[in-house]
């Protein structure tokens, strides 16, 4: 059956394409997925699945990955999940995607940034990488898997959501809302450009960091005998920073994986900023940074080595009063999470993309704040990302995101062979 199955899915190739079409020009950028959640709706609903709609759930604010976001959902967006009873014979099974695209400007200005077409192999427009070429890739694997196989032995849950702005208002809040499975997978396309050669199963953990140093504002004009500058003191703790990078890389390495031996500890200074103009003495400077790293490292653990050494350079050398310094953690963090490489779930789904791309060599990529972390760790789910190949401009560029028309097709496929080799998991 799975073969015939297979064959009908390339008998309605240019079906799937049109679907991922429709579904690219539907609006969806900026918290405006009315228009796109509305097709997935009546897709699931047609499929008869239970659907629930909601928006953020409050009790999310209260979980240590919540990210605050910085713009305004439209009154009308809002997070889709579809849920169809399995006999349970089988573990439950969770798919996942986001709905929200990139702003309609961000690749730069067009006539219609919801324009969707097919050139040379690849599908264009907005939200075809990003991640509308998931979300169509979840709903057709679905739509064909049932064609052929009205049951399942397994519950599953199946999620568009919000998800472009740290997840907060959409993984978050499904997962607070009680939406997990056994085992779950995010398909998003691969924007390393590895396409199904990539496994995500590894997310690094992620602090943002705002380190503020306090000076005195002494005699305008003064040789700094009677003030202190931030500024200047600024720049000794930019340099223990950097030291202490060197000396964590050198540390923290992967010991498995196709990273071996590579620093699982990065901290990036981004900014540095000063209140002060000409002549004047800056009675505040503030520095911020970026720390990716990895278990079993955690999000307070990095930010007390981070103070610990901060204090123990300033008492040595003196150049900086550490009483002046104040740190702070920003909203966005990430909690590290990973599903072990050689997992059979891991296995089940390396397995599926080879008999269906023939890729026999991956790699287990990490990812900075990957999406796989939510259920990893607040939905007790073993996670792993997928995707095809796809390419994502530079911002401003003026060039259009696009998703491998093979890649897409063979997408659906591997997802339905995936589900239907799992109807026997654990029997």
């Amino acid at each position: 059956m799975l073969q015939e199955i297979l064959n009908y899915i390339d008998e309605h190739r240019e079906e799937a394409i049109n679907g991922l079409l429709e579904l690219i020009r539907a609006e969806s950028s900026d918290g405006k997925a009315t228009k796109a959640q509305e097709q997935v709706i009546q897709e699931l609903q047609r499929m008869g699945y239970t659907v629930d709609c909601f928006r953020q759930e409050p009790s999310a604010e209260e979980l240590p990955d919540f990210s605050p976001y910085d713009f305004t959902y439209d009154e009308g967006a809002y997070n889709v999940v579809g849920t169809w009873k399995g006999t349970g014979t089988v573990p439950s099974m969770m798919l996942f995607v986001h709905i929200d695209t990139e702003a309609e400007d961000y690749f730069g200005t067009f006539d219609d940034p919801y324009k969707a077409y097919v050139e040379d192999g690849r599908i264009y427009g907005l939200g075809s990488a990003d991640d509308k070429g998931g979300v169509a890739m979840m709903l057709h694997a679905l739509r064909y898997l049932q064609t052929f196989l009205p049951e399942l032995p397994y519950d599953l849950t199946v999620m568009s959501i919000m998800g472009k702005h740290g997840g907060g208002f959409g993984t978050l809040s499904a997962l607070s809302r009680g939406y997990t499975g056994t085992y779950s997978i995010y398909l998003h396309p691969a924007e390393t450009g590895h396409g199904f050669a990539e496994i995500k199963n590894i997310s690094l953990g992620i602090i943002d960091l705002d380190i503020t140093v306090k000076g005195e504002p002494g005699i305008p004009h003064d040789d700094l005998s009677t003030g202190t500058n931030a500024a200047a003191e600024l720049g000794y703790i930019a340099g223990y920073l950097e030291d202490y990078n060197r000396m964590m890389r050198d540390t923290c390495r992967f010991d498995f994986g196709s990273f071996e031996g590579q620093p699982s500890f990065i901290l990036n200074i981004g900014t540095l900023q000063a209140d002060g103009g000409y002549g004047g003495i800056n009675t505040e400077a503030r520095l911020r940074a970026r720390c990716r790293f990895y278990l079993p490292l955690t999000i307070d653990s990095v930010v007390e080595g981070i103070a610990e050494y901060l204090k123990k350079r300033c008492e040595e050398e003196g150049k900086v009063c550490f009483g002046n310094i104040r740190i702070e953690k920003e909203p966005f963090r990430a909690t590290p999470a990973f599903v072990p490489n050689d997992s059979p779930f891991v296995g089940l789904i390396e397995h599926s993309i080879t008999e269906v791309t023939g890729i026999d060599t991956f790699i287990h990529q990490y990812h900075g704040g990957s999406d796989i972390r939510f259920p990893i760790v607040y939905g007790n789910s073993s996670c792993v990302g997928i995707g095809p190949s796809c390419t994502l401009p530079a911002k401003g560029s003026g060039e259009r995101e696009w998703m491998s028309a093979d890649d897409y097709i063979n997408g659906i496929k591997i997802l339905v062979r995936i589900l239907y080799e799992y109807r026997n998991w654990g029997v």
